[in-house]
Formats: structure tokens, C-alpha cells, sequence
């Protein structure tokens, strides 16, 4: 059988002749970025490689460089021998692990309580009159060795009226809040008895080597038996590596008693390690929307033996629990009128009309966070980030990090476009324009519009921008409609996601993200579903809002609307 030797870790693995390079590597235990799961149209998982492969196709040869034995290890097959260098793509991302959220007092479930001491002459088990309710062995052999000793003071961790440690001193009480996102997770340590955040960490999602949205990821679980553990282990293992990362050298991961998690319902299954494979079939249900709490070690993820996990509940089997953080972090519920949207790999939408809300997702796919996009990249050094065009048609921008440019992130992107249609350099409907001055016609070669020799937005990814902006904008238009509300009346639109924390909210309007005719205010409110985890890591009322909120916030399945369509394509035009 052919040999894959995978030169920069020195790995060697045996596959059968025809096996897709991709498959190698996963198989190798090496992780390399594939957001379409292996269709060919991102051109992400792109390697160094040198052997008996197939030959390159001429959709393959889009992506590649063959002078440097670039190959898709997507579309490679092998058949003998070969060796293969994974590009390194340094990954420091410039994400959003803060955001807008409304002042609670701190009053979290998990507390530090002074117990009684023991009464020997009490014929009681001391376990019984405490008061507290628990189930765990390791905490009757604790009470056991304090009879022993009859220590001056016995402390208990207790979570609302259950008994998770008991001790003979003050212990620290950590929570971790996680907001998972389909691209991004982000993470807070916390100290529940001041609320105070120890400290923060973001990094990128790993299942993104399965798929770069969700329904990517819910095919490859389809298709693959052992997918959806597949994905539950990269999630839970990278969640593991993050908790270490945050307690460090001066905290222990056995303070560690209470974790929350905000994320999109389809991420939710897969953290629990439940196949999502129902949510892409018709009536599109999920397997649970709203769980009880677990116990953390329960799905593997490494904290003290009785750390309580929460997963704030989700709306619909396509509108989350990071929705619901974000409508409670906001404090959104309390306008009178207002669209809150959260831009990221799925556009979700929500719309308050007198204290009532509706709600929808809308397929918008990656493109806005600079996936599925020919130079697109995420936030990271080396990503273009702001970019203008003067009325002299000198090109302006800035990058991520000050480092030469490798790339353009989503804010960079709705800047880009927004500067061509501004400058009439691109057309309405996303066509470019002709005749051009010549200060700024030498860019444009190919159907594609040079920023640098290297860097480049193509015609190609100009529809991809116009099919996520269109698939928003009449998201908002059908909920509105709805819900009775005029555009031109609305106070305030509420932007959340990372991305949204850093855009230009003038080539937003531009570019008809936000629908025309809109005079209010646009807030944005950076990372809300991550604020929504913290609050009800810190204040014990807040998950009571999160259910409420998860259970009034009305749903609007935008395929079974007759105009639905029509709509869409009305939207597509800048």
C-alpha cells in the first residue's frame, strides 16, 4: 500500500491506493482547515505535495500553485508514495472575547457556606442534618475523615441546595464561561464570589476541519458513523487544553465548580455528543432544546467531579442559546422597538414590537467572516481589516498586526465592497463597472480587484457577499412584515458577533446589510453570547430569564413563506 509521509511531524502512515489526501491526514491524527468539508470550493486545506498523486483537475488548479507542488488535499488522490507538508497558519486570532452585557449584583448559584460544626453526641449522620441534598461517595468519604479529625471550621460548596464539596478551609469557587461559536470559541475564568473575570482566552473552534457551518458539520455526522463523536472529542478536548491554558500555574482546575455554555443548537448537540443529523431533516427538530443541569464530567470535560454544567437553552432548532444570551445580555427585551442581529457564521435575527419578539436564522454561510472568500481569512495577523478608496482613488487600509498583507477578514471585506460601490467601481448588481479612471483601472485584472500583488477580491466573491447580505437583509424584511413594523421607524438595530464589533456601519448601509430606509441608531455590542454565559455564571436569576426568553421568543421559519424567494433575490443588489 502507498506510504504518506508527513514531513515537518514525521509522521508515516500506510492508505489505500485512491485514498483522498484529506482522508490521509485526518487518519494521521493532524488537523488541517477544510470549512467546506471537502467539496473543493474553499481552496483552505491547501498542502505542499510531491509524489504519485492524480492529476490536478482544472477546478483544483484554481486554488494551487503547481511551480510549488501545491495541491487541494481535498481533490489529491494517492496512488503510491508521496510526502506532504502542511502549510503552518499561524493562528493568533483578534476576536471579540468582551461585549456590551447589563449590570446584575452577584448573587451566583455556587457559594462558599460555613457548615455547623459536628455535635458528637448527636446519634444523626452528620450528612443528614446538614440539609443539603447529594449523591456522591467522595463526599461521604470526606465527612468520614472529618469526623475523624473535628476541625475547627468545615466549609461546604453548595450549587442552590446540593452539596458539592465540603472542606476544612475557604476554598476558591471558579466558574468558566464559554460562548461556542460555529467558527470562534471564547472562554472566561471567573471568580464566583465576586464575580470577577481572572481571565480571558479565544480560540478557533477545531470541528472547523469537518465543515466551516453548521450544516456541513450535521453532513458530515450524516455520513460518517463515527462523526459525531468525532466532533465531540475536538470540541471537548480543545475546551479541556483551554481550561488549563486559564487556570495556569496559580488556580486549580478542581476549583473549578460551575461552567456554562452559550452556543448555536447545533453546536450544543455536538458538545453533548448528540447526533444533530434530525435538524436537517424535515419538520428539522431538534433532539433537545432546553437541558437540566450535568455534571461537566459527564461529557468529559475536566474540572472538579462535581462541576455543574449549563447549557443555556436554545429557541428553535436554528435560533440558540447564544441568542438568548444576547437578547438577555442587551437587556433587548426592555425596548419598545428594536432588531437585534448577530452576524457570524449563521445570521441570526430577532425583532421586539411592544414586548413581543420573533425570531430567525438565515443562511449566510462563512463569506462574511472572510470563509469561502478566494483571499479571505479570519481575524488574525496579516489580515486586512479596514480599507477605503478617496475620492482621488488612492487606496487606503490597515493591517491586522502591522504585518504584510496575506488576506482579507470579514471587516475588511464589507469595507472593500462598500469602497467599490461608493466609488462606482462595482455596479448594483455586483457587476464591475467599465471604464474606469485609469488612477484605479489597473487594479482590476481578470474579473478581480487587485489590493496588492498578492491580495485580491474576485467577481467570485462578490456574490458570495451578496448571497450573505441578501439572505439577512430579507430575513429582516420578513420579520418585520410580520411582526407589523416599518423600517423607517425602528430606534435602534443591535449588532452582536465578533465581526459586527469591528465594521464600518456606513458600508453596512451601503451594501444593504441593513436594510435602506433605516435612520436609528446601530449599536454594536460585540461578544453577547459570551456575556449572556457570564451573567448566569454570576447571578442565579439570570438563567430564569434565559428560560423565559427561550420559551416566549416566537419563531418565523423563513422556507415556508411564499414570498420567501422572491425577496431573497429582490435583496441581492448593493
Amino acid at each position: 500500500m502507498p506510504i504518506v509521509k508527513f514531513i515537518n511531524e514525521n509522521i508515516s502512515i500506510e492508505v489505500k491506493k485512491g485514498t483522498v489526501l484529506l482522508d490521509a491526514i485526518r487518519k494521521a491524527g493532524l488537523s488541517i482547515e477544510a470549512p467546506c468539508n471537502g467539496m473543493g470550493i474553499c481552496g483552505k486545506c491547501k498542502v505542499v505535495a510531491k509524489g504519485k498523486l492524480s492529476t490536478p483537475d482544472a477546478k483544483e488548479k484554481k486554488f494551487i500553485d503547481e511551480n510549488k507542488s501545491e495541491r487541494l488535499s481535498c481533490m489529491a488522490l494517492v496512488f503510491g508514495d508521496t510526502e506532504v507538508g502542511i502549510l503552518k497558519n499561524e493562528e493568533r486570532l483578534k476576536t471579540v472575547n468582551k461585549g456590551f452585557s447589563i449590570d446584575v449584583p452577584v448573587d451566583s448559584p455556587v457559594k462558599n457556606i460555613k457548615l455547623p460544626g459536628i455535635c458528637k453526641d448527636n446519634p444523626l449522620p452528620y450528612a443528614d442534618y446538614l440539609g443539603y441534598h447529594f449523591n456522591s461517595p467522595e463526599l461521604y468519604k470526606k465527612i468520614s475523615l472529618i469526623e475523624e479529625n473535628n476541625p475547627e471550621e468545615i466549609w461546604g460548596i453548595v450549587y442552590d441546595n446540593k452539596l458539592l464539596d465540603i472542606t476544612t478551609y475557604k476554598k476558591n469557587i471558579l466558574g468558566v464561561a464559554i460562548d461556542v461559536g460555529t467558527t470562534g470559541v471564547s472562554c472566561y475564568l471567573i471568580d464566583l464570589s465576586n464575580g470577577e473575570i481572572i481571565k480571558k482566552l479565544s480560540f478557533l473552534n477545531p470541528q472547523i476541519q469537518y465543515g466551516g457551518d453548521v450544516l456541513t458539520r450535521i453532513t458530515y455526522c450524516m455520513e460518517n458513523k463515527s462523526g459525531t463523536d468525532k466532533l465531540h472529542e475536538l470540541i471537548v478536548n480543545e475546551i479541556n487544553n483551554s481550561i488549563k491554558s486559564l487556570t495556569g500555574n496559580i488556580y486549580n482546575i478542581d476549583d473549578i465548580y460551575y461552567i456554562t455554555v452559550s452556543a448555536n443548537t447545533t453546536m450544543n448537540h455536538l458538545l453533548l455528543g448528540i447526533n444533530p443529523e434530525s435538524l436537517a431533516k424535515f419538520p428539522y427538530r431538534a433532539v433537545f432544546l432546553r437541558t437540566d443541569d450535568i455534571k461537566a464530567k459527564d461529557i468529559s470535560i475536566e474540572a472538579n467531579d462535581e462541576a455543574v454544567l449549563t447549557v443555556i437553552p436554545s429557541i428553535s432548532s436554528y435560533v440558540g442559546g447564544d441568542i438568548v444570551s444576547g437578547i438577555m445580555a442587551s437587556d433587548f427585551q426592555n425596548n419598545k422597538e428594536a432588531v437585534f442581529i448577530d452576524i457570524g457564521t449563521n445570521g441570526e435575527i430577532a425583532v421586539l414590537k411592544n414586548g413581543d419578539i420573533i425570531s430567525t436564522s438565515t443562511a449566510a454561510g462563512p463569506a462574511l467572516e472572510g470563509m469561502n472568500i478566494e483571499c479571505g481569512c479570519r481575524a488574525k495577523e496579516g489580515a486586512i481589516e479596514t480599507f477605503d478608496i478617496d475620492e482621488e482613488f488612492n487606496v487606503n487600509y490597515t493591517v491586522i498586526g502591522n504585518e504584510k498583507p496575506i488576506g482579507i477578514c470579514g471587516s475588511g471585506l464589507i469595507d472593500i465592497v462598500g469602497a467599490l460601490v461608493k466609488r462606482n467601481i462595482l455596479q448594483k448588481s455586483g457587476r464591475w463597472s467599465k471604464n474606469l479612471d485609469s488612477k484605479i483601472a489597473w487594479r482590476l485584472a481578470d474579473k478581480k480587484f487587485y489590493i496588492t500583488d498578492d491580495v485580491y477580491i474576485s467577481q467570485k466573491d462578490i456574490r458570495q457577499i451578496q448571497l450573505a447580505k441578501g439572505a439577512i437583509a430579507s430575513g429582516m424584511i420578513l420579520l418585520l412584515d410580520e411582526i407589523g413594523l416599518d423600517i423607517q421607524k425602528i430606534p435602534t438595530i443591535y449588532i452582536a458577533g465578533a465581526f459586527g464589533y469591528h465594521i464600518n456601519p456606513d458600508n453596512i448601509k451601503t451594501i444593504g446589510l441593513i436594510l435602506k430606509g433605516f435612520r436609528g441608531e446601530i449599536r454594536f455590542l460585540g461578544n453577547t453570547s459570551l456575556e449572556g454565559a457570564r451573567l448566569v455564571l454570576i447571578n442565579k436569576q439570570c438563567l430564569k430569564k434565559a428560560y423565559y426568553i427561550s420559551k416566549n421568543v416566537k419563531t418565523l421559519e423563513l422556507s415556508l413563506k411564499e414570498n420567501f424567494q422572491d425577496v431573497f433575490i429582490s435583496q441581492l443588489n448593493f
